[in-house]
Formats: C-alpha cells, sequence, structure tokens
C-alpha cells in the first residue's frame, strides 16, 4: 500500500512540472494573441476565422493519433475559445465603456456604437475600402492605396456630409461605415450608405443602423427624406430597408448592375 501511495505522489508531482509547462505556454499563447489582436484591430479583421480554427483541430487529432485524438480536439477548442476570449479583450472588452464614457458625440443602439469617421482610422478604412467587393455595393471605386483611403475619409466628412465608424458594442471592434450625404441640388434629400464587413453581415446590424442614422438625417442635417441605393440581389438590405418603412421610388440600372432606390419621407419618420 505505502509502495503504491508512493508511485501515485511521484506521478502526481510529474503531473505537476506538466501543469506548471502547460500554464507557462498557455500565458505564452495568450500574449501571442494579443500580438493578433493589435494586428487584427488595426485591420479591422475579425477575431474568429473558422479556417484557421478547423486547420489547428484537423493538425492536432492527426498528430494525436486515434487514441488521443477526440481529447486532442477538445483541449484545443478549450484553449482556442481562451485565445478568442483575450483576443476580444484586448480589441476592446472594457474599451467600448470607457468610449462611451469619454466620447459625448457617440451615438448608441443596442449593440453598436457610431462615432465620427475620422483620419485616425485609416488602417481598418482603408481595409474596406480596398475590398472590391464590397465597395461594388455601394458603387464606389476601390481604393488602391492608404492615400486614396485618406482622401475618401476627407471627402466623406467633409460638410455637409456625415460620416460615422460603426464599432460593435461588445468590444469596440471596427465594424464598417455610414455615410449621410446630402443632394447638391436637394440639401434636405439625405443619401444613407452602409457598409460593413462580411464577418459582420446577417447578424440585424442593417436593422439597427437605419433609426440611427435617420434620427442623425433629421437632427444635424434637416433631413425631409432619406434614400438608399440598395443592389438588387443584396435581399438581406433590401428586407432590411422595407422592414425600416422603405419604398422602391425608382430602378437605376448600369451597364453591371442594378439597383433599387428607395426612399423614406420624413413625416413617415417615427
Amino acid at each position: 500500500m505505502e509502495e503504491n501511495k508512493l508511485d501515485l505522489e511521484a506521478i502526481r508531482a510529474e503531473i505537476d512540472t506538466v501543469n506548471q509547462q502547460m500554464l507557462q505556454l498557455l500565458i505564452k499563447r495568450l500574449k501571442l494573441c494579443s500580438d493578433v489582436a493589435d494586428y487584427k484591430k488595426a485591420r479591422g479583421l475579425p477575431v474568429y476565422v473558422p479556417e484557421r480554427e478547423k486547420a489547428i483541430l484537423e493538425w492536432a487529432e492527426n498528430t494525436a493519433g486515434p487514441k488521443f485524438a477526440p481529447y486532442a480536439s477538445r483541449f484545443f477548442e478549450h484553449v482556442m475559445q481562451l485565445g478568442r476570449d483575450y483576443e476580444n479583450g484586448v480589441m476592446g472588452g472594457a474599451e467600448s465603456g470607457k468610449l462611451l464614457a469619454s466620447r459625448p458625440d457617440a451615438v448608441l443602439t443596442e449593440r453598436l456604437i457610431l462615432l465620427p469617421l475620422d483620419p485616425g482610422d485609416l488602417k481598418p478604412v482603408y481595409s474596406l475600402v480596398s475590398d472590391a467587393g464590397l465597395m461594388d455595393g455601394l458603387h464606389i471605386t476601390p481604393k488602391t492605396s492608404e492615400e486614396e483611403a485618406l482622401h475618401f475619409i476627407r471627402d466623406e466628412t467633409e460638410p455637409p456630409s456625415l460620416a460615422f465608424k460603426v464599432l460593435l458594442v461588445g468590444n469596440a471592434q471596427f465594424a464598417g461605415l455610414l455615410l449621410l450625404k446630402p443632394d447638391p441640388d436637394s440639401p434636405d434629400k439625405i443619401l444613407l450608405s452602409v457598409v460593413l464587413f462580411r464577418n459582420c453581415w446577417h447578424k440585424g446590424y442593417l436593422t439597427e443602423l437605419i433609426p440611427a442614422a435617420e434620427k442623425i438625417a433629421a437632427t444635424q442635417l434637416n433631413a425631409k427624406s432619406v434614400w438608399g441605393y440598395v443592389p438588387d440581389e443584396n435581399l438581406y438590405a433590401l428586407r432590411a430597408f422595407f422592414k425600416a418603412g422603405y419604398q422602391v421610388s425608382s430602378v437605376l440600372s448600369l451597364p453591371d448592375k442594378s439597383f433599387q432606390v428607395l426612399c423614406r419621407m420624413m413625416e413617415n419618420l417615427s
């Protein structure tokens, strides 16, 4: 019995040593996640990259072998979840609360924060406006350099136009842009444009942004009507505008794309 006890204690001592090594490796991994978070934050990239995590799980299972594969997979699932949680913390966690406390100009929806766009947002804006697929939906030529992106910011923030960065409440991550531009011939007619990073699609954010944009247009731009140009194939955006009470005014047909021209009159805004 005594010999078995000594063997167990020896095994536990080895486990304690492995635990120490694992803890140090976890800390090292989280520190590396912090570097990844800084990189992603600067470029407006998502924390969760399913392709990357799938590759890691497949590697863990194949490397561990049949006997340990299920445990290796579960272990790395937990480790990567911890990494995501840590990245979210670095990318904003408590930052959104501080942001709201220090920025009285912030507009808050249930899950989003709107703040005036400025040149300091160049990195994530460039990541957004250099994406040809995203810019195609706005019928805007993609920007091929940070200099062009900076000109874009200056143009969109030139009065009387208003431009806002869209941040996620949970972690203050850069999610996209909201642009309000008065018609040169009818200043009380406001064009509303929204572009979101792909990882923010189909989450209902546009449904939150439309009423917030209308309120800004009414209070800051004296809007009598709000307009939107939505590509025919963007059914999600069309549903969001229709749900908000917009009606089709006309159809804009271009050689490569057709847009639904949507309108909501100010007297119908609630």
